[in-house]
């Protein structure tokens, strides 16, 4: 990985303890839209703290810049985004560049 021009996030996203059973179930709709539509997502994956049942982390590999900026200014973007506020207690988002991979990222 470290050749290429890929780009990734992650984001820590610390959920109102009362929403956090029903979160991951708001993903739904929106990681079917980035299935289907963002060709340049090679990765979106939600994860749930083993040790924080309020912590959730996704995680995203794009294959450049102009992928994400694709994602990030899309009209479902904005409208998933503005749909989490009621779970929402407080995000991290780091932007990061990939270096290495054992598996499933070249």
């Amino acid at each position: 990985m470290s050749k290429s021009n890929k780009v990734s996030v992650v984001a820590k996203l610390t959920i109102k303890a009362d929403k956090a059973d029903e979160f991951p179930s708001a993903w739904d709709d929106f990681l079917a839209h980035v299935d289907a539509n963002e060709p340049g997502t090679e990765h979106y994956m939600l994860h749930r703290s083993s040790t924080e049942p309020n912590v959730f982390y996704a995680t995203e590999i794009y294959e450049n810049q102009a992928a994400l900026d694709a994602h990030m200014g899309s009209d479902a973007f904005a409208a998933f985004g503005g749909s989490l506020g009621d779970f929402i207690e407080s995000a991290d988002l780091q932007f990061l560049a990939p270096v290495k991979a054992a598996k499933g990222q070249a």
